[in-house]
């Protein structure tokens, strides 16, 4: 019943492969390099030779494999536009240990609305540790949010600041709790854009009391309005009535422009928005 395709080039080969071996707060060890072709990833490769399995030998940029017990990820290649590639014996493999730096302290705060009500429970026995163990190769940034359990996470601050891993030596804090502020709420590109908005604009856009809908509609709407990034065309500025300000100048007019919440300044070029 399944319709097979087989248009487009064919399968080619990896010039060059960089392999890393990611390490996490489980690992004892920083042996040579050395040791972890000859012991991991020489073997690995030609048992797939030896077993025939051809397609065991594609690979692709990003994917992770786990050989005997370490997981190890192909960090480039070369033709590096190729997504896909075939692994054989005239291609040549370079291996190294991951060099992402480990956190000295992180703080990971749950946001009180998804913990539960019902029942007793730890926030780091019950929902951090179970997450980190089974995502212990995961680099995490300030402001990356996570949700383990219908429990949603944020990383509130660590250092360095990232990106970097959680190791052996790294002391975690989950004191504390989150208030769901749209904030809070909103993942970190989107609050990258909105820092390099004016404060009065910002104050406008996570602005809840206005609506009835509550967070979950004005955070819609504050992602929607970031992702676009459209602003209003220059025909349509130029339809804007502008004056130049002067103090007394105009009878009950405003001295603080909305937007910057900065005061006009005598002689500025002031527009009147039509609401």
């Amino acid at each position: 019943e399944t319709d097979y395709f087989v248009d487009g080039d064919p399968l080619g080969r990896f010039e060059k492969v960089q392999f890393v071996c990611l390490k996490d707060f489980e690992t004892t060890t920083n042996e040579d390099p050395a040791v972890l072709f000859s012991d991991y990833i020489g073997p690995y490769f030609r048992n797939v030779a030896d077993s025939g399995q051809e397609l065991g030998s594609i690979a692709t940029v990003d994917e992770r494999i786990n050989i005997l017990g370490r997981e190890f990820q192909v960090l480039a290649v070369e033709p590096p536009h190729r997504e896909f590639g075939i692994i054989d014996s005239n291609t040549m493999v370079f291996v190294d240990w991951d060099t992402t730096p480990e956190f000295e302290k992180i703080h990971i705060v749950p946001f009180q609305d998804t913990l539960p009500h019902a029942y007793d429970f730890d926030v780091f026995t019950d929902y951090l540790k179970p997450y980190l163990t089974r995502h212990k190769h995961k680099q995490f940034s300030v402001n990356d949010q996570f949700t383990y359990q219908g429990v949603q996470f944020k990383v509130v601050c660590c250092e360095p600041n990232g990106p970097a891993r959680i190791g052996r030596n790294s002391t975690i804090y989950c004191e504390g709790v989150l208030h769901p502020s749209l904030r809070n709420l909103l993942p970190p590109e989107l609050l990258e854009q909105l820092s390099h908005l004016p404060p009065g604009l910002q104050m406008l856009l996570l602005n809840t009391e206005a609506l009835a809908g509550g967070y979950e509609e004005r955070l819609m709407e504050v992602q929607e309005m970031l992702s676009r990034r459209r602003g209003l065309s220059h025909e349509t500025i130029d339809r804007v009535p502008k004056f130049t300000w002067e103090e007394g100048g105009r009878e009950n007019t405003q001295t603080q422009c909305m937007v910057c919440l900065s005061n006009f300044a005598t002689g500025e070029e002031v527009r009147q928005l039509p609401c």
